[in-house]
Order: structure tokens, then C-alpha cells, then sequence
């Protein structure tokens, strides 16, 4: 048990630094071969805060681990928005820009609304079982495909006073950082998998509440820190826009390429965790269309950190 524990703390640090030395690197690559600094913000950066979720629920998925893979989406979707912004909130009020409000939010509940429609094969088809299917993958990639076009007409008609720092890392280390971020991404989530199935199965309890609790706040943790600086900084949209952003990549992107690569059944995974998703998504919308100015105060920081709290008695009452 101790040494799982440990694995999964050294996995955590891997992908989290993983994620970071990629980014930098595959960055400043992209910058020295003359790439835009819109094309890099829009793919390497931006993906930069998903890839620990990325990787571990591919490598779940990989392993016959659907409930880890589908728990670590939905677990970090519901940390995200209750946990990461209410505490955010609760440091300093979160103005919402508005882009954020008529677009990227809605775009975020619609994935989540997808998320729980293509998992509920029982309830809608009245199958035996509910599995995401290749078919509910290419789907959700689907409608990833159009949030990068969103993406790139935003960035365009944006600012483009914020380049990328050409000079300040080689090109072999570059290279280097790539490299050593694609192994440390690699090996740690193959450790955290690993050894989180291996302490649920210690503890007698499912993997899809490891997957919910302790996978997705370990993939989390770059979010965390993100918006929790820049809410402390008063960087309001860096804060809003990495957690909303993150869930849309979450649901469309990730969870979609892993049911692609591998149908992924449901198993202790039930509507209740999606349900619960989609409820913390709805009043982060509420709150971003009933107020005026949007803005995010400390007591709608205590509201979503109120209900992960009874998200977390939910998960402990079904054990």
C-alpha cells in the first residue's frame, strides 16, 4: 500500500513536470522553425495543462482500465469547476469575459451533456449495458474538430501581443525537453494507473471511485496551480478560461480518443457521476448568466466547494 502510494505521488510529479518541459520545449521548437505563435498557442500550449489527463486515461483505456480512463475525465471536469474555481473564487472575485460566457461555457455543458448521452446506453437504448462505443468517440472528436475551429477564429481576431520567447532555450534543449517530457508523461502514467488500481483493489473498493477521487486530482494539479496564480494575480480569464478550456479538451478530446482507441465500458461508473458533472457545469453557467457584471464572488466559491463536498459524501456513501 505505502509503496502504491508512493508510486502514485511519483507519478503525479512525473506528468506534471512532463507536461511542463513539453510545452516549453515543443514551444520554443516550434518558434525557432518559424512556426505562429497563434498555431503554437492554439495546440502544444493549450493542450499543456490536459496532457497529464491525456496520458493517463489513454494508458488506462490501453490497459483494460475504462472505469480509471472514464473516472479521471469526469472526476477532473467536477474538480475543476467546484474545487479549483471555488477556491479561486474564494482568493479573489472572477470577472468572466464574455466570449467565456456565451461560448466557451455553453460549449463546456454541451460536452458534458454529450459525455452523459453517449454513457447511458441503458437508459436511453435500454441495452444491458452501457459502454462508450468507437462510434460515441469519433463523436466527441467530432465535435473537437469544431471547438479548434472556434479556437483559431478567436485567437485570430484576438491580440497577438503575446509571443513566444525565441531566445531563451537552444534548440537541443529544446529537443532535450521534448523528449524527456514525452518519457516522463509515458512513466507516470503508467505509474499512476498501475498503482491506483492496484491501492483500490488493496482497499476493496471499485476502481472507478479511485478513478473519480484520486486520479483526477493528481491530473489536476496543473490546473490547480494555474488558476489559483492567476486568480491571486487577478488574471481573472486565465483562471476562468484554463478550467473551462481544460473540461471542453477533457470530454471532447480526451475521453473521446480513448473510447476511439478501445470501447469503454461503464462498470462502477454510474449516472450519478455524470449527473453530478453536468449539475457543477450547470451552475457554473448560472452563475456566469444571472450575474451583473459576471463576476464570480466568494459566495459561489463556497457553493461549488459546498457541492463537491457532497459529491465526495456521495462517493463515500456508495462504497
Amino acid at each position: 500500500m505505502g509503496i502504491n502510494l508512493l508510486l502514485v505521488t511519483i507519478g503525479i510529479l512525473s506528468v506534471t513536470y512532463g507536461a511542463k518541459y513539453l510545452v516549453s520545449g515543443a514551444s520554443a521548437l516550434a518558434a525557432r522553425l518559424g512556426i505562429p505563435d497563434l498555431v503554437i498557442g492554439l495546440t502544444v500550449v493549450a493542450m499543456g495543462t490536459s496532457a497529464p489527463e491525456l496520458v493517463v486515461s489513454l494508458t488506462a483505456a490501453q490497459s483494460g482500465q475504462a472505469e480509471v480512463a472514464i473516472g479521471n475525465v469526469i472526476g477532473s471536469n467536477l474538480l475543476n469547476i467546484c474545487l479549483i474555481l471555488g477556491i479561486s473564487a474564494m482568493l479573489a472575485p472572477l470577472r468572466i469575459h464574455s466570449n467565456t460566457v456565451w461560448k466557451e461555457i455553453p460549449f463546456s455543458l454541451l460536452g458534458v451533456l454529450m459525455a452523459f448521452l453517449v454513457a447511458n446506453d441503458v437508459l436511453i437504448d435500454g441495452a444491458a449495458a452501457s459502454v462508450i462505443s468507437r462510434i460515441d468517440g469519433l463523436v466527441l472528436l467530432g465535435f473537437f474538430i469544431i471547438y479548434l475551429f472556434y479556437m483559431f477564429e478567436v485567437a485570430r481576431k484576438g491580440s497577438e501581443s503575446d509571443t513566444i520567447e525565441k531566445g531563451l532555450i537552444s534548440t537541443w534543449l529544446a529537443v532535450f525537453m521534448v523528449i524527456g517530457g514525452i518519457v516522463g508523461l509515458s512513466v507516470g502514467g503508467h505509474f499512476i494507473v498501475e498503482s491506483a488500481v492496484a491501492i483500490a483493489r488493496t482497499l476493496g473498493i471499485s476502481e472507478a471511485v479511485i478513478g473519480l477521487t484520486l486520479v483526477a486530482v493528481g491530473t489536476s494539479i496543473p490546473e490547480l496551480a494555474t488558476s489559483v496564480v492567476a486568480a491571486r494575480k487577478g488574471n481573472a480569464d486565465i483562471a476562468v478560461g484554463n478550467i473551462v478550456g481544460s473540461n471542453i479538451f477533457n470530454v471532447f478530446l480526451i475521453l473521446g480518443l480513448s473510447a476511439t482507441i478501445t470501447p469503454l465500458p461503464l462498470g462502477n461508473i454510474s449516472t450519478g457521476d455524470f449527473l453530478a458533472c453536468v449539475f457543477s457545469t450547470l451552475l457554473l453557467f448560472v452563475f456566469a448568466y444571472i450575474k451583473s457584471p459576471r463576476v464570480i464572488h466568494l459566495r459561489e466559491g463556497v457553493v461549488l466547494l459546498l457541492f463537491y463536498v457532497g459529491y465526495m459524501i456521495y462517493l463515500l456513501a456508495k462504497l
